[in-house]
């Protein structure tokens, strides 16, 4: 199984392959532009990728973004409201964004990833829970068959969450 794991339009985008279950390649953006926390679409990144996988986005069997959009929006919603009237000046400046551009990014990846190859099927295009995504990252290239992964984050990326296994598959 080839997976393309991609992360943009926050800070620090970044793709990375794994071939089953081996990472192949991975690459922050910033490193082929010289931008320090890069927030683009990792185009060079994803080039680099496929290009040490000796791969194309046709034979990938998903593309898989690191953060679903409209729970992340939800938990800002949460968050303003939580600390309403505080931030409401916030509140003011980010909507008109996540309005505009970030609600629809799986219209945006589909454009940028067509950019790559026309043909794109956009049916491969899959979306991961953010922390889970933390998880994933810090297990599968592990040596463990079996672990427990905890994430923390420091920012408001919505409430604690509970400590998750991993299994690898047999």
């Amino acid at each position: 199984m080839r997976i393309l794991g991609i992360s943009a339009y926050y800070h620090d985008s970044a793709a990375g392959l794994v071939v089953d279950g081996q990472v192949v390649a991975a690459a922050q953006e910033e490193r082929f532009t010289r931008r320090k926390h890069d927030d683009s679409f990792p185009r060079n990144a994803i080039e680099y990728c496929l290009r040490e996988g000796k791969t194309n986005l046709a034979e990938l069997d998903a593309v898989v973004f690191y953060e679903k959009p409209f729970l992340k929006f939800e938990r800002l919603l949460e968050t303003y409201l939580s600390i309403a009237p505080r931030g409401f000046r916030q509140f003011l400046m980010a909507m008109p964004i996540w309005l505009r551009e970030k609600l629809f990014q799986k219209d945006l990846l589909k454009r940028e990833l067509r950019a790559f190859d026309r043909e794109f099927d956009s049916t491969k295009l899959l979306f991961c829970e953010h922390h889970l995504s933390h998880a994933a990252s810090a297990f599968y290239p592990s040596p463990f068959e079996r672990a427990v992964i905890l994430t923390s984050m420091a920012s408001a990326n919505g409430p604690p969450r509970p400590a998750r296994s991993g299994r690898a598959a047999t």
